[in-house]
């Protein structure tokens, strides 16, 4: 019989439901690192919880996506940003349990598609979804015209 040895990321890590909770607006505090964990590379970052207390906190790759769609792929310009915290109920290995993830501070779940979505113009000068919803077509520029002689 052959047995794995347990790899255990180091740091002071924020508790889940007790010092961070669903709806926290955290900030986000360095570039983050990546650690090796038993399930994988693991991406911590440094964050100042909503107390004021900077712990520890390990994020999910949608939760890299959701910061990359808000502030770019470029994560030392993710230092300083508020995110928030959203904890959402789901099946993991057969069990219900909750999910942490961080996303644009602005951002909601569209229950349509299940996806994280901009519904208000972001305050950081970065283009967002759903920017003018009042916005149509005829407000878009004309387009150039293709010259017949091409």
């Amino acid at each position: 019989m052959k047995y794995t040895k347990k790899v255990s990321i180091k740091g002071d890590f924020a508790k889940k439901g007790e010092e961070i909770k669903d709806g926290d607006i955290i900030q986000l505090l360095d570039e983050g690192r990546t650690e090796p964990g038993t399930f994988g590379p693991q991406h911590v970052f440094k964050v100042k919880l909503a107390g004021g207390t900077e712990k520890d906190f390990s994020v999910n790759q949608t939760s890299l996506n959701n910061l990359i769609d808000a502030f770019g792929d470029e994560a030392s310009e993710w230092i300083d940003k508020d995110v928030r915290v959203w904890a959402i109920l789901q099946s993991v290995s057969g069990k219900m349990k909750k999910v942490y993830y961080l996303s644009h501070k602005d951002a909601e779940i569209d229950e349509a598609t299940g996806e994280f979505v901009m519904t208000v113009k972001a305050d950081d000068g970065i283009p967002v979804v759903n920017d003018d919803p009042g916005q149509t077509e005829s407000d878009l520029p004309p387009e150039p015209e293709e010259d017949e002689n091409e």
